[in-house]
């Protein structure tokens, strides 16, 4: 359809239709659904890769995309992040209580969503046969409604997420969850880690006089879990975190405002029997669960392996729509 249109101007311009001709010069071309940082491209110079491009584009298209602003709200908080990818699988809560406040972000300038969390009954928990009943902490969360199936999502696809997130506390969080944990391998989940006694997220060189904070747990349950830093001075501090897996090589991988901080291999096979969540971390159904105490601006899911090209140039964009330096984890 979009070459249609093109050949169409171009035509009614005056201008030679054929691709090889109209290609001289450079153009761009634009694809409204297309992921954030591939909605305009540059024409190929060659006739020969101009359908390529149209491809390309289509290829890159979003399967989730949820960008700040674009909210549908009640008494200030959200009931609905608009998906603004092509499949509207819009990010919902019916519970008036569990909806995230639309705050402006002074540093942002702009309105975001903020998730609140009440880890009161987790102080002292730990896994064990004293861990506490189901329902006795409660937060703010989004579930999209659908699962990684209706995604598009396969097991040697690839999956990725990427985000801009603030976290005002590093205490037993749940930034997303996909799948089901349970079973070995179904789960792709990010979670902010606790205190080391209460939560066992890796330290280098732990101490525990010394706990440092920004830690993270990317969990693959049952599988590798891939614990990372975002620095100490993270708390309070907006950051570009990318979370994928590479459908092609078997690996997991996680940035941090641009830089690699953790890869390892997995045997990922995401379940289908859960709803996507956003600002929890449900463990298992008779557990109690984690919710995200920090802000989010944006959520991409892309439903395929990207390139090292593609990540950048998605970090890329939003480094350039937030202000954040991709210089690496905060201190």
């Amino acid at each position: 359809m979009l070459a249609i249109l093109i050949l169409l101007v171009l035509a009614f311009i005056g201008l030679p239709t054929g691709i090889g001709e109209r290609l001289n010069d450079p153009a761009f071309v634009q694809d409204e659904d297309a992921c954030p940082g591939f909605q305009e491209k540059e024409f190929a110079q060659s006739g020969e890769n101009f359908d390529a491009l149209l491809d390309e584009l289509r290829s890159n298209n979003c399967a989730l995309w949820l960008q700040g602003g674009n909210y549908e709200r009640t008494d200030g908080n959200a009931s609905r992040w608009l998906d603004q990818g092509p499949n509207e699988f819009h990010a919902t809560q019916s519970d008036v209580d569990s909806r995230p406040e639309v705050a402006v972000d002074s540093d942002l300038g702009m309105e975001v969503l903020e998730f609140d969390a009440n880890h009161s009954a987790l102080a002292n928990y730990d896994s064990g046969p004293s861990q506490p009943e189901a329902g006795i902490t409660d937060g703010d969360y989004l579930d999209i409604n659908r699962n990684v199936d209706a995604l598009g999502v396969s097991e040697d696809s690839g999956f990725i997420i990427n985000a801009v997130v603030k976290v005002s506390s590093f205490d037993r969080g749940g930034t997303w969850t996909v799948g089901d944990p349970g079973e070995d391998g179904r789960e792709f989940s990010m979670r902010t880690c606790g205190p080391y006694e209460f939560d066992g997220c890796k330290r280098a060189h732990f101490d525990s006089s010394n706990d440092p904070t920004g830690w993270w747990r990317g969990q693959h349950w049952g599988q590798t879990d891939i614990d990372f830093n975002s620095g100490d001075a993270s708390t309070g501090e907006w950051l570009v975190l990318t979370h994928a897996y590479d459908g092609q090589t078997g690996e997991a991988f996680i940035r941090v405002n641009g830089q690699e901080v953790a890869r390892d291999s997995i045997d990922l096979n995401l379940s289908a029997n859960r709803n996507i969540q956003l600002g929890r971390w449900v463990r298992l159904d008779d557990d109690p669960h984690y919710y995200f105490d920090g802000r989010m601006a944006e959520v991409t899911v892309f439903d395929r392996t990207l390139t090292a090209a593609e990540v950048d140039t998605v970090e890329e964009y939003m480094s350039s729509e937030y202000g954040i330096p991709l210089d690496g984890p905060v201190n």
